[in-house]
């Protein structure tokens, strides 16, 4: 990993904050985040993405304007927001420096990048300005071979079971006992998940089956703190494919820590792994996928890899 410093009070920096993100919490932060940039003699300018997709539409005039450097204030929906608004722009994404200060409820790209878990800290990672060059994918979703979903994303895409959580929790109040939502979702995503046959292509390699879960990972967490991908790298150029086979509920449970500490590669049997540039994945009927936190449309998915094409803070030393 190269990483590149910057020196972050030669520029401006146009912050894209989410009031929503954290229940309601993150824009309560501000004020920190604000004292901290005037201390430093920092100039910048607060853009509220206070609406679904408002973060990719600012990005994307952002950048359309000619800025360069952005800034973002929110969890992980947030961050795929304002990476598809800066490809969707059209600029050279190599040119885009692109800050993190996480205040979502799972940060799970951050993790993958050593964010200190204290907000001011994360505050004063910003003020180091260490940027390495970042892997991005791109994911395209197809019906009847017409083209429905294209979606960037910098962390990781997630089929079937993990998937079906975010289906069976997104439509709760999740501001209100948001931990007990999110097992209620995971018990009823047990009780209620069919295993379809998959088809997963990865460059040379081929898997068939029925599998409980899989992602398709650039980094590697997800689902609030899982070691889906232990090994995945950012800036590698592949993905990291992890298949978990066939589980009977019963053992999902047992096993689940296993999955939380990414052990799950060595001990549990049946556990497939593939690295690879592009991916596609067939089903019939089409198994759910989420992106980041979000679904997408169900399909055809088609994955591409694109390497080192958006630079991106990290607290990463090696």
């Amino acid at each position: 990993m190269a990483l590149k410093h910057i020196n972050v009070a030669d520029f401006s920096w146009q912050v894209i904050g989410n009031p929503n993100a954290c229940n309601r919490k993150c824009m309560k932060r501000w004020q920190e985040i604000a004292d901290m940039m005037d201390k430093n003699h920092i100039h910048y300018v607060l853009h509220e993405a206070d609406g679904c997709k408002k973060g990719m539409k600012i990005a994307k005039e952002l950048c359309e304007q000619g800025h360069r450097h952005l800034l973002v204030v929110g969890g992980d929906g947030t961050i795929n927001e304002v990476v598809n608004g800066i490809f969707l722009s059209g600029v050279d994404t190599k040119e885009v420096n692109l800050a993190v200060i996480p205040h979502g409820r799972g940060n799970d790209w951050a993790r993958t990048h050593s964010y200190p878990k204290n907000f001011s800290k994360s505050v004063s990672g910003f003020l180091q300005g260490n940027f390495t060059s970042h892997d991005v994918g791109l994911t395209k979703v197809f019906k009847n071979e017409n083209l429905v979903e294209k979606r960037y994303f910098i962390n990781i895409n997630s089929y079937c079971f993990s998937a079906e959580v975010i289906f069976n929790t997104s439509s709760k109040n999740t501001k209100i006992f948001s931990k007990a939502v999110y097992f209620f979702g995971i018990f009823k995503s047990l009780v209620t998940h069919k295993y379809l046959k998959t088809k997963i292509t990865a460059d040379k390699d081929i898997y068939e089956g029925e599998p409980f879960m899989f992602v398709v990972a650039n980094c590697r967490y997800n689902g609030g703190g899982m070691k889906q991908a232990p090994q995945a790298l950012y800036d590698d150029g592949l993905f990291d494919i992890v298949v978990v086979p066939k589980f009977s509920p019963l053992r999902v449970i047992t096993s689940i820590h296993h999955i939380y500490d990414g052990s799950h590669i060595k001990i549990l049997k049946g556990v497939e792994f593939f690295r690879s540039k592009k991916v596609v994945i067939e089903s019939n009927p089409y198994i759910r996928a989420e992106m980041e936190g979000e679904l997408i449309e169900q399909g055809r998915y088609e994955i591409e890899m694109l390497p080192s094409c958006l630079n991106m803070m990290t607290f990463n030393r090696a």
